[in-house]
């Protein structure tokens, strides 16, 4: 028995402290218990000695890896069993049959000694795909492993995953049509419409008129209505009409019927007290956007502090603007106010500068005592709607002449009607409610919400629908 080993090919596992050997047995004593390999390699590394030996006590594994050609057919037969049996795919119309495939000379090679064959090794030795380490060492530089039965099990598993042989029928080519004829496209469309039929879902061939149960992430739950984007009607035509950034058209009124507007307010409640307040908010927060917003009010900017000029007169458009600055002065703006002196003023200006001086806002009486300085910012509240002959007052001219010379931006708030002039070049106009039909010397028209309800407007025959949205204030445009 000891002669049918000679000539084989084996692989040899002394454990994780010696390793692996591979070899052509050349001699076996079974008085001793010993094996001799011819041309061994150690771990995937050729021996500098052409031959070693090994007792039975050392090893732990041997795998018979090519069984020599000069044994008989018992031996052969013995062997092969160890063979996969597992039937290879044959390509189609090829004449091999599965006798052939599976007969004990058709030996699938492992992954490791096709590379050894594509390497050009020796075709004589075959090293198994296990043998491969990347920690391999030399005989002479052999290092024991601490945790021997832990990597014993993992050579173990590569042994189990990557040691078995791979069948030459994966290079064939594979029979799209006879598997294609398997599939039943027929069968499994029916069952997929059967399935979304019993859900609520719609299938192939529903009617276009049956309403859907289900609907896609970009599909509106709610059925779309068409968009009226004249929402509001006036009795009378203001001249001019506007449209906001979704298209919808604000129009213009007349003076007299924004009069009207604002005496059915005040009798519902809507005090000139509390407009002026809401017209301050408003005015102010349009400012402390066009100075910057939330980039330039910050902690970190207080040293910082913008700059800006309110020019007021006698009325109630000045009781505004000094509304507007107060609010400012509490938001850390440096406000300059200018207010002629007059014997006699409104009730509601001298309401509004009470307050205007418990900030750190800065009034002054005349032109000169203001900066000439560069400023961010000129609030522009000299015109009034009826009080035209203050256009010719001294102070009056001056103060629009220092606004006109000035390269700061000017934000006019509440301006009169077109025919009525602008002494002031502003950038941006703010009207209140509804706009009136400003000029081309009002600039970019915006329009602020000052929280008249829907009945106010119906009272004075206005067909009204807030075209604001989310905001206070919002940009209009010519239409």
């Amino acid at each position: 028995m000891a002669a049918d080993w000679l000539g084989c090919l084996v692989s040899i596992n002394c454990g994780p402290t010696l390793g692996m050997y591979q070899g052509e047995v050349s001699s076996v004593d079974q008085s001793s218990q010993t094996i001799s390999l011819r041309q061994p390699f150690h771990n995937g590394v050729k021996c500098p000695v052409p031959e070693v030996t090994f007792s039975a006590i050392d090893i732990k594994e041997l795998k018979i890896l090519e069984i020599n050609k000069k044994d008989n057919v018992k031996n052969t037969q013995t062997t092969s069993a160890k063979v996969s049996r597992t039937p290879v795919a044959v390509p189609k119309g090829d004449a091999r049959g599965a006798e052939k495939v599976n007969s004990p000379q058709h030996y699938s090679k492992s992954f490791g000694e096709r590379q050894l064959d594509a390497l050009g090794q020796p075709k004589g030795f075959r090293r198994r795909h296990n043998s491969w380490s990347s920690s391999s060492r030399g005989a002479n530089q052999m290092t024991p492993k601490k945790n021997g039965v832990k990597n014993s099990q993992m050579r173990q598993r590569d042994d189990e995953c990557f040691g078995d042989g791979v069948d030459d029928g994966l290079d064939t080519d594979f029979d799209f049509e006879g598997n294609l004829a398997l599939f039943d496209k027929a069968a499994v469309f029916s069952e997929i419409n059967t399935s979304e039929q019993r859900n609520g879902a719609r299938s192939r061939g529903t009617p276009q008129d049956q309403t859907p149960l289900r609907y896609r992430h970009d599909e509106n739950i709610l059925e779309a209505k068409p968009v009226v984007y004249r929402q509001i009607i006036v009795p009378q035509a203001g001249g001019k009409e506007y449209c906001t950034d979704s298209g919808l058209v604000v129009p213009s009124v007349s003076y007299e019927l924004h009069k009207r507007l604002l005496s059915v307010a005040e009798r519902h409640g809507l005090t000139l007290e509390r407009r002026l307040e809401m017209t301050g908010v408003c005015a102010s927060q349009m400012a402390l956007t066009l100075l910057g917003g939330p980039n330039r009010f910050t902690p970190k900017n207080l040293h910082q502090r913008p700059t800006v000029a309110l020019l007021c007169g006698p009325h109630v458009q000045g009781a505004q603007g000094i509304s507007c600055g107060r609010h400012l002065a509490n938001h850390e703006v440096e406000v300059i106010l200018f207010l002629p002196n007059f014997v006699k003023m409104v009730d509601s200006v001298t309401n509004e500068l009470t307050l205007f001086n418990k900030t750190d806002g800065k009034q002054v009486s005349s032109i000169k005592d203001l900066p000439d300085t560069p400023l961010d910012l000129i609030i522009n509240c000299l015109d009034c709607h009826e009080n035209t002959f203050l256009m010719d007052q001294p102070w009056y001219r001056a103060a629009a002449n220092w606004a006109n010379q000035n390269r700061a931006p000017v934000l006019s708030l509440d301006p009169p009607v077109s025919g009525q002039g602008h002494a002031v070049e502003a950038k941006w106009s703010l009207s209140l409610c509804l706009p009136l039909a400003l000029g081309e010397g009002a600039g970019r028209v915006y329009l602020c919400d000052i929280g008249f309800p829907r009945q106010v407007f119906q009272e004075v025959g206005i067909k009204y629908q807030s075209p604001f949205g989310c905001k206070f204030v919002i940009p209009l445009h010519s239409a």
